[in-house]
């Protein structure tokens, strides 16, 4: 009886460290680049995105892009001007103000994880989970995401909902493998947000 009583309590914090290990976490998705486009009231926004391991850059426009870098929890927001300079603003989750990519939402450690259904996505069978992710900031963000099961469980579809607003994208031009390494490197110089009002106080003071 003492054997079996043992046995039990082995069996249960073995259960508990395998459920406290699972939620702890992040989404393997394999390194792909894709277009993203967002739905929204009257039109459709479009944009690269790049995932390398947890890491996400997003390509706003031709010249404005977003790197944001899971594993030091920083933002990093790159610029290149008409001239071709650069710029590179680096940032806290909480000092980022643009609008995010589903995508790098979801690359946060994951709390919770439930499989809901299956559906055809942008001609994809498509396996449907609801997943609450603790993100960058240390806050609890809830998605719903369709991975494909014909291109290794990447997501062709991603919603997230952020304080009663739902942000949904579609991913199409889906291509697997590693972007260009190029695409994830911090420039050297890279101003802190904090200090960027000094930055542009000596350039009109020039």
């Amino acid at each position: 009886m003492m054997v079996t009583k043992n046995l039990l309590r082995i069996l249960v914090l073995t259960l508990s460290l395998v459920s406290v290990a699972y939620a702890q976490q992040g989404w393997k998705f394999p390194d792909f680049s894709a277009t993203q486009v967002f739905h929204g009231p009257k039109f459709d926004m479009s944009m690269k995105v790049f995932l390398s391991g947890t890491s996400v850059r997003l390509d706003r426009t031709a010249a404005i892009s977003t790197l944001y870098m899971t594993s030091t929890s920083k933002i990093y927001s790159l610029t290149t001007y008409p001239d071709k300079s650069h710029q590179c603003v680096s940032m806290n989750p909480e000092q980022a103000k643009m609008l995010p990519s589903p995508l790098e939402i979801v690359q946060g450690r994951i709390v919770k994880r439930v499989a809901v259904g299956s559906a055809v996505v942008e001609g994809h069978p498509t396996k449907i989970e609801d997943v609450t992710v603790v993100g960058l900031d240390g806050k609890s963000i809830k998605s719903r995401v369709w991975e494909a099961k014909d291109l290794k469980g990447i997501p062709v579809k991603i919603e997230s909902y952020i304080q009663g607003v739902t942000l949904s994208a579609i991913y199409r031009d889906i291509v697997i493998g590693t972007p260009d390494k190029a695409l994830f490197e911090v420039p050297s110089r890279c101003t802190p947000f904090e200090k960027m009002w000094q930055v542009a106080e000596a350039k009109e003071l020039k």
